[in-house]
């Protein structure tokens, strides 16, 4: 499964706790999955527009 599906199967998760108002902890959990998830995104594709690492060091 890519990074980008990961994402939004675990935003769609973080969703779900929410409206079913679970635990605080258990949405704290899903939300730092999702945040794992998206700087992986970003280290996999290059950072924000016009800002990769690559451009910054030459």
């Amino acid at each position: 499964m890519d990074t980008k599906t990961s994402i939004e199967i675990a935003r769609n998760l973080l969703n779900n706790a929410i409206e079913m108002n679970m635990s605080k902890e258990i949405i704290f959990k899903i939300s730092q999955r999702v945040d794992q998830y998206i700087v992986k995104y970003y280290i996999e594709y290059g950072g924000l527009k016009g800002g990769s690492e690559e451009e910054k060091s030459q």
